[in-house]
């Protein structure tokens, strides 16, 4: 088979494991989807290729390491801060696997096997073992929450009553004053009921209005 038709098969094989992944991805509505997924494991695919026809004294393990040095760059972009919410960090780690899935369609032969394997565990951690972190993760555990609050007294009684319409029981509370500009300050000891989102449910509780600042941990 003439070369250029093998070449056309790996960058087709590229956006068949890349687009699998993005699917995935676009499908739970991610900062980085379908195409993103495609155009980083084609783009890995391309510059392993083409770094194997650079010659003899060419290196192409060095072109491989820096594609993964790239992606820490462009994986980044995807991860997302809001206060002390932080999104996106599982995105950049598929970007990152996808950038390895392509070097490998890209270098061909018997490593395509590792290529399609790999999708393949790629999606299950996407999918299986997201359920299996609900199943798991279903026991109590304990997690202290400390929140500055703006505004009159009763909005420390509305945080509350917003942690109680989410399953948490209050343990402990500790409540620290501060200057009149600051609001004040409360420490509390929570027992967050099996498989709660600790992210999503800092998110919910940072848009409280008078939440100045909040961790959870």
């Amino acid at each position: 088979m003439p070369e250029p038709v093998w070449i056309l098969i790996r960058l087709a094989l590229a956006v068949v494991f890349g687009g699998a992944v993005g699917w995935q991805r676009e499908a739970h509505d991610r900062p980085a989807g379908l195409r993103t997924h495609v155009l980083v494991c084609v783009g890995s695919a391309v510059y392993t290729l083409a770094s194997m026809g650079f010659g003899s004294g060419a290196d192409p393990a060095r072109v491989a390491a820096q594609i993964a040095t790239g992606m820490g760059f462009l994986g980044a972009g995807t991860i997302i801060r809001h206060g002390n919410v932080v999104r996106g960090l599982t995105t950049a780690a598929s970007m990152w696997a996808v950038a390895a899935i392509g070097i490998c369609v890209g270098l061909g032969g018997q490593v395509l096997w590792v290529a399609g394997m790999a999708t393949v565990v790629v999606l299950l951690t996407l999918t299986v073992l997201r359920g299996l972190e609900t199943r798991i993760l279903t026991r109590e555990r304990l997690a202290r929450v400390t929140v500055r609050l703006t505004g009159p007294p009763g909005r420390m009684a509305e945080f509350q009553d917003l942690l109680a319409a989410q399953g948490v029981k209050v343990e402990l509370v500790e409540v620290a004053s501060r200057g009149p500009d600051d609001g004040q300050e409360m420490r509390l000891r929570v027992t967050l009921p099996g498989g709660t989102d600790l992210p999503g449910l800092t998110e919910t509780l940072s848009r409280l209005e008078g939440v100045v600042s909040l961790r959870c941990e």
